[in-house]
């Protein structure tokens, strides 16, 4: 089982990255990394440049989950997992070359174009032509020889993570799913979920003055087309300026609270196949197609058993990873950490309490082993 495939999404985050708000001005993490690597296992260093990658990209999944700035409790959370990660990664990679593993040029080839054709769709921009691969490594900042070579690392990892997990017996047994089941029925819940579409058109912000109008006339336009006999799905393709326009305007299926208040409010009274009338909102104004009201159901064991024994498969995984690797990582003289967290928790003992691990905390950072602070749930 190959889980290398995230390896090209992590480069889509650093794209991505690079065009969200700065979340590095004055990093306490990023105080502390050193000029040379941030630790050593069994004498291979992990470098500055790869933790930074990997920190950056969570700490941008974090802040894009929470929709706020990331607090310095989180990044130094976040900097722990990243560096712990990364030890556990580079333990494992020997480990594989210990045992003789080897991923073939085939094999590597195959992922390879698997992975930069997904990732040529996601960071293509609607309306765009598809970005070359070599555009994609541009924005990403990477060469293709540095990009395969971290997807090899990444492939010996996987085989020897499957490895280690089948020498383990890990299984999960129809019980486990049951008893799981009967303890978290809750979570398995699907809630109402809705389909639309949306012809939008977004404010314009450079002129105070007729921002609002042009938006409006251009909503009036759009609908008054529909009104008339076209299409909702041509005038979309047409005129919208909503990231789905290609699609005509239809968004994917989402549960009905993760819509904004006001689409949820016009779509209470909607038949599918109704039209809105145009609505204004803070960004602009949006004309809606109900496309499908889809009723929420109550957990069920024969269609949740699936999704619940993988589940449980990695997380029993993910224990026997974490006590093979723990032999060496929690060996001073084979695993170095040089990232200073602890330097800045002394200047910020509340920190420390805000982790909730007080000299766990301390010590997590100076060794790279302290779980992470609970993420903060979604304002």
């Amino acid at each position: 089982m190959i889980r290398a495939a995230t390896v090209l999404a992590a480069f889509g985050v650093c794209i991505a990255f690079a065009q969200a708000p700065d979340l590095s001005k004055m990093d306490i993490v990023l105080q502390s990394v050193p000029d040379g690597p941030v630790a050593v296992v069994n004498g291979h260093p992990i470098d500055a440049r790869v933790f930074k990658d990997v920190y950056m990209r969570d700490l941008l999944g974090w802040a894009q989950l929470n929709s706020r700035e990331v607090p310095d409790e989180e990044r130094l959370g976040i900097a722990i997992n990243s560096l712990r990660m990364l030890v556990e990664r580079e333990v494992l990679y020997q480990e594989a070359v210990k045992r003789n593993l080897t991923v073939s040029d085939a094999e590597l080839q195959k992922v390879w174009a698997e992975q930069i054709a997904d990732l040529k769709k996601r960071v293509t921009k609607p309306g765009e032509s598809e970005l070359t691969e070599a555009q994609v490594l541009e924005k990403a900042n990477t060469s293709r020889e540095e990009a395969l070579k971290e997807l090899r690392y990444a492939m010996m990892v996987d085989l020897v993570r499957d490895a280690i997990i089948k020498e383990n017996g890990v299984t999960v047994s129809d019980a486990e799913v049951t008893e799981w089941f009967g303890k978290n029925k809750d979570m398995t819940k699907r809630p109402d979920m809705l389909r639309l579409s949306q012809i939008y058109f977004r404010r314009d912000t450079s002129r105070e003055d007729i921002k609002k109008e042009a938006a409006k006339q251009k909503a009036t336009d759009a609908y008054n087309k529909i009104k008339s006999g076209q299409s909702f799905e041509g005038v979309a393709r047409a005129v919208s300026e909503g990231q789905y326009k290609d699609k005509g305007g239809e968004w994917p299926v989402l549960p009905t609270t993760d819509f904004p208040d006001f689409v949820q409010q016009a779509v209470a009274t909607m038949k599918p196949g109704d039209v809105s009338a145009p609505i204004e909102s803070k960004e602009g104004w949006h004309i809606l197609k109900l496309l499908e009201a889809i009723p929420g159901q109550e957990g069920n064991l024969e269609t949740s058993k699936d999704r619940i024994q993988k589940m449980l498969l990695a997380q029993k995984g993910a224990r026997a990873i974490n006590e093979f690797c723990s032999t060496i990582t929690s060996d001073s003289g084979k695993v170095r950490v040089y990232l200073d967290l602890e330097s800045q928790l002394r200047l910020r003992p509340d920190l420390i309490q805000k982790l909730g691990k007080g000299e766990a905390a301390a010590n997590g950072a100076r060794n790279g082993t302290a779980p992470k602070a609970p993420a903060s749930p979604k304002k």
